[in-house]
């Protein structure tokens, strides 16, 4: 079997944008305090970054409405969405001034928002690197307390 893979001419953002959504992705809600209220936004570049110490991480663009917020804030919480949980998802993508509006949720780590809908994981983590790479800047974080239950993670894909 021979296997010929077309080429394109120049890797522009929406080239690249519609060929990475090929790739199947988990989904999560990161959450925060920003200005002295809750924030929170759906991201699907999270990942572990390493095992010792227990890092996580995940990417902001540069043109977020929040993005000074996000970059401000000493910690963030990871909410792995489950397979069942699209509404949730979706609620944090939607571009609003209040994404916690009718959203259930309780003080953390450091008074951080830990949304009450049981997911399959959940990190507490405190930032440790804030990493700009490209029109992106990348959040690692130490990961304090975890938190898991049964569900099963949404995968993303194409």
């Amino acid at each position: 079997m021979t296997c010929v893979t077309p080429t394109t001419p120049d890797v522009t953002p929406a080239v690249l944008r519609e060929q990475m959504a090929r790739w199947p992705t988990g989904v999560a809600v990161i959450t925060t305090i920003g200005s002295g209220r809750p924030i929170g936004k759906t991201v699907n570049s999270f990942h572990a970054t390493s095992l010792e110490p227990p890092l996580v991480g995940w990417c902001i663009d540069h043109r977020s409405s929040q993005f000074a917020e996000w970059m401000a804030a000493d910690g963030y919480v990871v909410h792995v969405v489950a397979h069942d949980q699209a509404a949730l998802m979706s609620h944090f993508a939607t571009p609003s001034t209040d994404r916690f509006r009718g959203v259930d949720w309780v003080a953390g780590l450091d008074g951080m928002p830990v949304l009450v809908e049981p997911v399959p994981l959940r990190l507490e983590c405190r930032v440790s690197h804030r990493l700009p790479a490209g029109d992106h800047t990348y959040l690692v974080g130490e990961v304090i307390t975890i938190t898991t239950s049964d569900a099963v993670p949404l995968c993303l894909k194409r």
